[in-house]
């Protein structure tokens, strides 16, 4: 924010995190219970989103400030997408290769991300800022597109069973009567 010495700064860093934790709690908790995640994702992005939109135009420290506090609520959609690509697939296999495919792409922020905040942009970082706000939204938008894709992939489900109400296995190998989580 361009004021704080080191140690101001990492005191100042702290609540943002704390607050994040708890939401992550209690949006962990709210999604299991309503066996929902795209939602979760989604709204937590939004946060994200506005707060990077805040740390890309603001130069006053209130307005930084809040900023972080909205923009590390990206975590909470992180801490929503882990279970949720456990239970998108049908089979271990997938399941194993779906973790293998997310870990990998998952690398790629931290390799980005030292890369869009040099120090010569420095102390507000508004490109660094608008790039983060621009995966954010790529965030959101892929969360609700997937969302809806699931939707309508269980609705297919619910038809095919409804047709063929026998128990037993899918051609794939999974059971019948397999839903994705949305």
């Amino acid at each position: 924010m361009g004021t704080f010495n080191h140690q101001e700064s990492d005191g100042l860093s702290a609540p943002p995190y704390a607050l994040c934790f708890i939401t992550i709690l209690a949006c962990a908790f709210a999604s299991h219970r309503a066996k929902l995640r795209g939602p979760f994702v989604a709204a937590a992005a939004i946060v994200s989103t506005v707060g990077y939109c805040l740390l890309g135009v603001s130069e006053g420290v209130a307005a930084r400030y809040a900023g972080v506090f909205l923009s590390v609520q990206i975590f909470v959609s992180i801490s929503i997408l882990l279970p949720w690509v456990s239970s998108v697939h049908h089979t271990e296999s997938k399941r194993a290769g779906g973790w293998a495919i997310f870990a990998t792409l998952g690398q790629f922020g931290p390799l980005v991300g030292t890369n869009i905040f040099p120090k010569d942009q420095g102390p507000y970082y508004h490109k660094g800022a608008w790039i983060s706000c621009g995966f954010t939204s790529l965030v959101v938008l892929l969360s609700i597109t997937y969302s809806l894709l699931i939707c309508w992939e269980n609705k297919r489900l619910d038809r095919v069973m409804i047709g063929d109400a026998g128990v037993g296995m899918e051609d794939d190998g999974h059971p019948r009567g397999f839903r994705y989580v949305v």
